[in-house]
């Protein structure tokens, strides 16, 4: 019964040990591939940086000009797997175009209403828990109301109706940008209270732009606080002083001077919607000098399966992901093998010696640690060692 005992002892520490070891991989992983945690001090920051490292770096805004109203924003991240799709028109809901990655969690879209939206990441915020309001069993946004609302004073009607707090384990981690095609647009986030705030576009004439800061609460954000991103958007957006200055080429050319080129976190893509026209223009890889025009209402109604991004440019356009998918592929592919390595190198470990009845308690749990963070080379280690002291 002892014999059991401590084998099972053991078998529950390699276990929970294996399971440490998986965490840290993921966890360093994500921190070099352009994640850091949540609680990194806004000072550690280098403000001036061409690149800081956050999940997304997503710059969107909305502009109105005399009539004409566009929706514009560039998809910073690391996942080169970028997709378009559709969810056609039911009974009582609308259809969608949508932008995002091979998890087809919509990033951005818009609707055959003209209704638009995209969100920027944030640092985890406290949300209330309204138990009394609507309970919802999908994403608010990116479903309930862009399959429901044509204008974005319906969506913020809508937002307040849900009980935010219990769909998402109380916790957020972002802000959403509406807009539609009167030029009405507003930003969802949440305050320091944990209570849902609307932050509105001037009615008329006028831009709103939403980068990696809280609109209703500064202090939850990445990065410096205002970033350069939304002073560099902003500035350009005000200049607008004449209709004929309102183009698709230079709403362009606002996305151009605030995308990211860093080694890892990039402009994937970058789309200007057209709210009024029904048109969205769509670019890639940061490359500006080529568009793609697709009319929104005939892509939802003919309905294609999802397709990738990069299938609507030209190949030499498109090959220019080649080297970045390939480290995003060879990173996580040197991280799988790693731990199944490991995983194996304890199973030898654990059968040899228990069929030759090696080691002691104490020196088995210092080699299981060992093999826990060193895999296959622990395993190397111990085997010389054994062969050296029967050698002795």
């Amino acid at each position: 019964m002892n014999k059991v005992k401590r084998l099972s002892v053991q078998i529950v520490t390699i276990l929970l040990l294996t399971v440490s070891i998986i965490l840290i991989i993921y966890k360093a992983f994500d921190y070099f591939s352009g994640i850091p945690a949540a609680s990194l001090k806004v000072s550690e920051y280098q403000e001036n940086s061409d690149q800081i490292l956050i999940p997304g770096s997503c710059t969107i805004f909305c502009i109105s000009y005399e009539g004409s109203v566009f929706f514009g924003n560039n998809e910073d991240f690391k996942n080169p797997l970028t997709y378009y799709w559709t969810k056609p028109p039911e009974e009582d809901k609308y259809g969608i175009l949508y932008f995002g990655f091979n998890d087809f969690g919509p990033q951005g879209g818009v609707n055959e209403k003209g209704l638009a939206f995209d969100g920027n990441a944030l640092p985890y915020v406290k949300v209330n828990s309204h138990t009394e309001r609507l309970q919802a069993s999908e994403s608010i946004v990116n479903n309930i109301i862009m399959q429901k609302c044509a204008t974005v004073e319906e969506a913020i009607k809508m937002a307040c109706s849900f009980d935010w707090g219990s769909l998402y384990s109380g916790k957020f981690a972002g802000q959403y940008l509406l807009a539609d095609s009167s030029g009405d647009a507003a930003i969802l986030g949440f305050g320091p209270d944990g209570e849902l705030v609307v932050t509105r576009k001037n009615k008329g004439n006028g831009y709103i732009v939403s980068t990696n800061f809280n609109r209703a609460n500064p202090e939850n954000r990445y990065g410096p606080y205002p970033c350069k991103r939304f002073n560099t958007a902003s500035a350009m957006l005000e200049s607008i002083i004449k209709r004929d200055s309102l183009t698709v080429d230079f709403l362009a050319s606002v996305l151009d001077s605030v995308h990211e080129e860093g080694k890892v976190i990039k402009t994937l893509y970058s789309n200007i919607f057209d709210l009024k026209n029904g048109i969205a223009y769509l670019y890639y890889m940061h490359n500006f000098d080529l568009v793609c025009e697709l009319d929104v209402n005939e892509i939802i109604n003919r309905n294609p399966s999802p397709e990738r991004i990069k299938s609507l440019f030209p190949k030499d356009i498109s090959e220019q992901t080649l080297n970045l998918r390939q480290d995003y592929l060879f990173w996580i592919t040197i991280v799988v093998v790693w731990v199944i390595l490991t995983v194996v190198s304890n199973i030898v470990f654990y059968n040899k010696i228990l069929k030759e009845n090696l080691l002691v308690i104490k020196n088995r749990m210092i080699w299981i640690v060992i093999l826990i963070f060193l895999g296959p080379i622990g395993l190397i280690c111990f085997l010389v060692s054994r062969k050296q002291k029967s050698m002795g």
